[in-house]
């Protein structure tokens, strides 16, 4: 037997059998690795984008896809072996110093926008992005090209419908201030060239006498060709039977009674000052008849640099301005001026509520015949009352314009939608069939509008609407009856603070008028019918509940929960908001320290003031006695003013807030970047926590522009100094956005609603430790 030590000693030689093992083992990995770059490359081709890998040593390119392939029409072989000047077109020595840029940069550049020819023969525009990468010890370059055409079409088009709904409104605002038909033509030249963005517009009239057409008012037409017209024209025959050779394309609008269009002048070269036109940068010409009864008097001719710019939706909005700017004509200077006038919003060019009333009543004709249900839609601006006051009348004039011009571009028809009252607005749809979902519909469209930037004095703002519904023939069955069942579902959306509700029979039931809701106010108030919700806000990287914001409810015995949207301004109005607000404020604190007695965690409760509280003299005197009741009262309460708030009297404010604040209570400045407040300001108020409003929460995850917005404010806060809470968070996506941006605390609809303070405790305050 072989007693030595073998510590140390090698291995023992492996058996036939493990050494196959082993290479079975090995071969498996690279067999997977394989499939898993298969996978890869697979992948890869699968995708419509155009892929491209540059090995910036040797200038080739290592590797392309199937996309590439496709957008230069050649094999993959075919593609490398071109290599990456062939690919482009460039000279190499270009595309090796924007490499070159790229790589010493360290970061991917921003994408830029190519035009090439595609398949079709058309110039398509692509988007190229190129990302630097290190392997191996070398320099790769992945470029990656887009094909946006149909996305920049798009964009164009919306761009060339927001023209004309401008120039639209512009037109029909002036058409019902025009004195005379001179000061009408001169207007819509200009308001054409300026808001519809045509750089010529004429307009030209037939003589009574002499038939002819007689250029009356142009915009940003040169001398020669207006006086070149002005010649043809003379020595023309406008309703001459036939057509004449030579004969203007203004002329044959006149003689057939309907639009004449050459949408692409360069291949059209025959056509009377097409040359010139050209050279002008003139691609395209729309002559529309203005037609009186069964007349044709005139002609409005508009020229666009873009081709084919007058399509059926374009065309179809022309020719309903055509027939208005026609209609005043025929009106104006005559007795029924006043009539015409009087159908009209001046300020929107809408039709008024006497004239929608009117429409609808021969849409219901319509539907009646034809067996199909209608509804009726009114629509209520929020807080346009604090647009005006804080911005001025002429921002607030300006946003119902904006307003009435989203509507009609929404609903298509300028005629079926009206300016029914100070910021309220009526639609009709005239058609709807048993297969459309109207809540969905609304939802989508409400949506949309609290989504879209209104420009007011350089700032971009989002307003929110409210919306009642009437539906023909089961909530009525003539307009009157539509129009006020809408009326009485908007106000009921309005107290119950709701976005939006349909008609039903209960909605007609008696309500109060302003002295009887007074009076209602006063008795809630002596029989503690008001109540205070709860929202919880919570911490962001912990999840715990910080704090919560007060929400006042009015609980009405017969309705049930009112909320303050109905009744704040009544008590606003009546000076009870100062009663009301003092109840609020010593309620909290009461449910704040009946938490800490029950030996729960009790947090910090945000109360709102209004502007007359802020603004009454003993406003901080009394919340001192407030405070007074209990040594920690102070650390129980936080101040949440809006910015309209503070902006209606600022040197107060600041020393109103900084007289609170030394009382050991926190601030915090509500509904940020709604308001109009200036930086300077901000900077200089004593503030502790500022609230990211919900509409740029919203808007945080529907694009890169609503995202850097919520992270400039969120620093901005920071850099101040101030904690961040972000309102009306719903979603994960949001939460986890706001998560990655630093943003402190949160509040909304994805935590929980308001609830009443005994449901708040049990759900969110903890039990303290009794060790």
């Amino acid at each position: 037997m072989n007693t030595a030590d073998t510590t140390g000693s090698s291995p023992a030689p492996k058996s036939a059998v493990t050494q196959a093992t082993d290479l079975s083992s090995a071969e498996q990995k690279i067999a997977a690795l394989m499939a898993r770059q298969d996978v890869i490359l697979k992948a890869l081709d699968a995708t419509t984008d155009a892929i491209y890998l540059v090995d910036r040593a040797s200038m080739t390119i290592v590797y392309v896809n199937d996309a590439a392939c496709r957008l230069h029409t050649m094999t993959r072989e075919q593609l490398i072996a071109a290599g990456p000047a062939g690919a482009l077109s460039m000279p190499a020595a270009d595309i090796e110093k924007i490499l070159d840029g790229i790589i010493a940069s360290g970061v991917p550049p921003d994408p830029v926008e190519i035009m090439r020819p595609r398949k079709d023969g058309q110039i398509g525009c692509y988007e190229l992005r190129r990302h630097p990468v290190r392997a191996g010890g070398r320099w790769l370059i992945v470029s990656l090209v887009r094909d946006i055409t149909q996305a920049k079409q798009a964009q164009t088009r919306i761009i060339h419908l927001n023209r004309v709904y401008a120039m639209q409104s512009g037109i029909n605002a002036v058409i019902v201030r025009a004195r005379t038909s001179q000061e009408l033509f001169d207007q819509a030249c200009r308001i054409a060239g300026q808001e519809g963005g045509f750089p010529m517009t004429l307009i030209a009239m037939l003589d009574g006498t002499t038939a002819k057409l007689v250029a009356v008012a142009s915009f940003g037409m040169p001398d020669d060709v207006l006086a070149g017209l002005t010649q043809r024209f003379a020595a023309s025959h406008a309703h001459s039977s036939g057509r004449q050779p030579g004969q203007t394309m203004a002329e044959h609008a006149i003689r057939g009674k309907k639009a004449v269009l050459n949408n692409d002048l360069a291949a059209d070269p025959s056509a009377i000052y097409a040359k010139r036109h050209l050279k002008a940068g003139i691609r395209a010409v729309a002559m529309l008849p203005l037609i009186v009864g069964e007349e044709a008097v005139g002609v409005l001719a508009l020229y666009s640099t873009e081709v084919n710019f007058f399509r059926d939706e374009e065309l179809d909005l022309l020719l309903n301005l055509t027939r208005d700017i026609a209609f005043a004509v025929d009106h104006i200077g005559q007795r029924d001026r006043l009539a015409y006038l009087a159908c009209y919003d001046v300020l929107t060019g809408l039709a008024n509520q006497t004239l929608f009333l009117d429409r609808v009543t021969q849409y219901l004709h319509s539907a009646t015949n034809a067996g199909h249900r209608l509804v009726v839609y009114l629509v209520d601006v929020e807080r346009f009352k604090n647009i005006n006051d804080s911005l001025g009348q002429d921002a607030g004039d300006a946003l119902l314009r904006q307003i009435g011009q989203w509507i009609t571009h929404t609903v298509g028809d300028s005629n079926l939608v009206a300016r029914v009252g100070a910021d309220q607005f009526a639609i009709v749809r005239p058609v709807v069939r048993d297969t459309d979902d109207l809540q969905a519909l609304l939802e989508g469209q409400i949506e949309n509008f609290s989504s879209h930037p209104f420009r007011l004095n350089d700032g971009v703002y989002r307003i929110s609407i409210k919306a009642g519904a009437a539906i023909f023939p089961a909530d009525g069955a003539t307009a009157d009856a539509l129009f006020k069942n809408a009326e009485a579902a908007l106000k009921k959306a309005k107290v119950r603070d709701e976005r939006y509700l349909f008609y039903t029979n209960s909605m007609t039931s008696h309500v109060p008028g302003k002295i009887t809701l007074e009076s209602e106010l006063r008795q809630a108030l002596d029989n503690n019918q008001f109540v205070l919700h709860y929202q919880p806000k919570i911490n962001l990287e912990s999840g715990r509940v910080t704090s919560a914001e007060a929400l006042l409810r009015w609980n009405q015995p017969n309705s049930g929960l009112i909320a303050p949207g109905h009744f704040i301004p009544v008590l606003e109005e009546t000076g009870l908001i100062h009663d009301v607000g003092r109840w609020a404020l010593r309620q909290a604190l009461r449910d704040y320290l009946s938490s800490r007695a029950a030996n729960l965690n009790a947090v910090r409760i945000a109360v709102n003031v209004s502007q007359l509280q802020l603004r009454q003299r003993g406003f901080v005197e009394e919340i001192s006695r407030v405070l007074r009741s209990d040594s920690a009262a102070a650390s129980a309460l936080e101040i949440e003013i809006t910015e309209s708030v503070f902006m209606a009297d600022v040197k107060h404010s600041i020393a109103s807030l900084q007289a609170i604040r030394d009382l050991g209570v926190t601030v915090a400045i509500d509904d940020f970047g709604t308001g109009f407040s200036s930086l300077s300001y901000l900077a200089k108020l004593p503030l502790d926590t500022l609230k990211v409003d919900r509409s740029f929460v919203v808007d945080m995850v529907s694009g890169p522009q609503g995202l850097a917005m919520v992270a400039t404010i969120v620093n901005l806060a920071h850099a101040l100094k101030l904690k961040v809470v972000a309102e009306g968070v719903e979603t994960e996506e949001q939460a986890r956005l706001l998560r990655l941006l630093g943003c402190d605390e949160m509040q909304g609809f994805l935590i929980s609603k308001a609830l009443p303070h005994e449901e708040f405790e049990t759900r969110y305050l903890s039990r303290l430790s009794n060790n």
